[in-house]
This record gives structure tokens, C-alpha cells and sequence, in this order.
């Protein structure tokens, strides 16, 4: 490759068989994602996933996301270029082609500290939020499976939801759209349905109405990682975080999870099971009235690159 770098790249939606890349290159800046999770979002939106893409050796050098999660709204993530290639302009025409996508809809973004300024001051997404995500990691041997000692509330069943239950999925779609207050039945019904990992649903009454749901999966950064958990209150979450860590093997190298202040028991509970808050990621939005999300019933982020919460 030559100093004029970004001349030679192409920017463009990438094909299934390359979304590994994303990976690696994710990967490779040392971040969290779960090991499917890139795979199945594109799934739902390959439009919304770019690559920065070498015209000569077709060797994929860059991604960036621009997801759609409704009429007129998009998020953005997974923004990245090789390591060894940062600094050439790639980024910048990846970043303008997802621009181009989103257009003149409102877009979301998580920015971490060092770039808050960049994304709020320079890149138009003014509208910082009022509240923060929080990274939360440990490892196995400081988890505190015992603190999440369940209240005995024989009215919440947990059960295992296994690929392919298209009933329960849909359940699922309906308190999911209970939390986010618009319809995600695609993405759910499409990122849940995973032989990866582990998705619980908690049932509560006579009616065995979902009280929450959870999923966890393995880390590209080893380990496991907890996300999405939504839940009616904590004493929910806790029952199916006790649960999907205590029975997935990977669990015992590391646990992560993304928690938000804007419910305080979310980051209690990452702190009952014994992970350590790191860093907090605030997030920008292009404009205010971004739909309001039923913050007590979020324990744990879907994903920080493809959802609002």
C-alpha cells in the first residue's frame, strides 16, 4: 500500500463473507462484542454495515455501522480501522459515507471520553445525554454469585429459550418493545435466535407473563458477555443474571456487562455480582426527541455498536 492510502480504498456495504473481518479489526482494538453478535446485526441491516475495503488486494481495512432502528433514527458504531493503518483517512470516508446513509434523520452514538469532543463539538451530535453507559468487566474468581441470592418468589419461572422457538421470540418481541417503545421484531427476533450463549426468559403469574429476558455470550475478547438484560426491577434481573452466568461455561474466565445510570440498579447489580466499573461512555445524539426508553427495565445494554439501549 502506498502513502495515499485512502485513494485506494472503497467504501462500501460489506458482504456476509467479510463481516468476519469487522471482527478481527474489532477485536484487534481490544473491545468487547459477543462472538455471533456482528454477524447476526447484519443480518438484520447490511446496508448499515460499511467497510473500508483495499481496491487492489480486496482486503477489508475498516468498518463503521450505521444502523437503522426506526423511521428516521439510526445508531452508529463499530467504528475502526486497522491498527497499523489509523491516521490515513480512512476513517474519515467511512465516516462520511455513514453520514450519507443517515442523512437528515437523528442518529445516536456512544463516545468514548478521549473523543466526546470531537463527536459533540465537531461531528454535529450535540445532544449529549443526561446519563452514561458504564463498562463493567472482572474476573471469574471476584464474581459474587452469592449476593444474588434470588428472593423466593415462587411466581417468577426462568425457563431457557432455545434457537428456533419463533413463540417465545415473540414474547420476547413485545416486552422488548415495551422497554424501547418501538418495534424491534426484526433485530430481536433475529439476534436472540442464537446458538451462541444463553437467552432466558423470566415468566411471572397465573398467565406466565414475561417479566424479562437476558442473554449471555461468549466474548471475542474471551470470557462472557452479559447483554441484552431487561427486566420489570432488580429482583428479576437478578434471578436471570444469577442464572445465565452461573450456567455458561465461558463465565469462568471473565463476565462484562454495560450498564446505564439512568437505572441505578443496573450498575448496583453488576456491582452485587462482584464487576468493577471501568469507564464511562456518555452518549451524543444529531437532535433531541430520541424515543424514551423505559429506563427501569434496562440491566444490561444489547450491544453498545448496533442498539440505543
Amino acid at each position: 500500500m502506498t502513502t495515499s492510502l485512502a485513494d485506494q480504498i472503497v467504501v462500501r456495504p460489506l458482504r456476509t463473507d467479510e463481516v468476519r473481518y469487522a471482527v478481527e479489526i474489532w477485536k484487534e482494538q481490544n473491545l468487547e462484542e459477543g462472538m455471533h453478535t456482528l454477524q447476526l446485526w447484519h443480518m438484520t441491516d447490511p446496508e448499515g454495515f460499511i467497510g473500508a475495503v483495499d481496491k487492489d488486494t480486496g482486503e477489508v481495512v475498516g468498518s463503521c455501522a450505521a444502523i437503522r432502528q426506526k423511521e428516521g433514527l439510526y445508531f452508529v458504531g463499530l467504528y475502526a480501522v486497522r491498527t497499523e493503518l489509523q491516521g490515513r483517512g480512512i476513517g474519515m470516508k467511512m465516516w462520511d459515507y455513514a453520514m450519507k446513509r443517515v442523512g437528515d434523520s437523528n442518529a445516536g452514538l456512544n463516545a468514548i471520553p478521549k473523543h466526546l469532543s470531537t463527536y459533540r463539538d465537531r461531528a454535529g451530535f450535540s445532544h449529549v445525554a443526561p446519563w452514561n453507559t458504564w463498562v463493567y468487566a472482572s474476573p471469574w474468581k471476584d464474581i459474587t454469585l452469592n449476593k444474588l441470592v434470588p428472593v423466593k418468589d415462587y411466581s417468577i419461572i426462568l425457563r431457557r429459550v432455545y434457537p428456533g422457538d419463533d413463540e417465545t421470540l415473540g414474547l420476547l418481541v413485545d416486552y422488548d418493545e415495551k422497554v424501547h417503545n418501538f418495534c424491534r421484531e426484526r433485530v430481536i427476533r433475529t439476534t436472540m435466535d442464537d446458538e451462541d450463549g444463553i437467552l432466558m426468559v423470566a415468566l411471572k403469574g397465573a398467565d406466565n407473563a414475561v417479566a424479562g429476558f437476558g442473554k449471555i455470550s461468549t466474548n471475542i475478547q474471551g470470557g462472557a458477555l452479559v447483554g441484552p438484560l431487561y427486566a420489570d426491577d432488580i429482583v428479576v434481573a437478578r434471578r436471570i443474571l444469577r442464572s445465565l452466568v452461573s450456567d455458561f461455561a465461558p463465565s469462568t474466565v471473565t463476565v462484562t456487562a454495560f450498564a446505564m445510570d439512568g437505572n441505578p440498579d443496573s450498575c448496583r447489580l453488576c456491582e452485587e455480582l462482584g464487576l468493577q466499573r471501568l469507564m464511562a461512555v456518555p452518549r451524543c445524539y444529531r437532535e433531541a426527541g430520541v424515543p424514551q426508553a423505559d429506563f427501569g427495565k434496562v440491566f444490561a445494554h444489547h450491544t453498545l455498536n448496533f442498539s440505543l439501549f
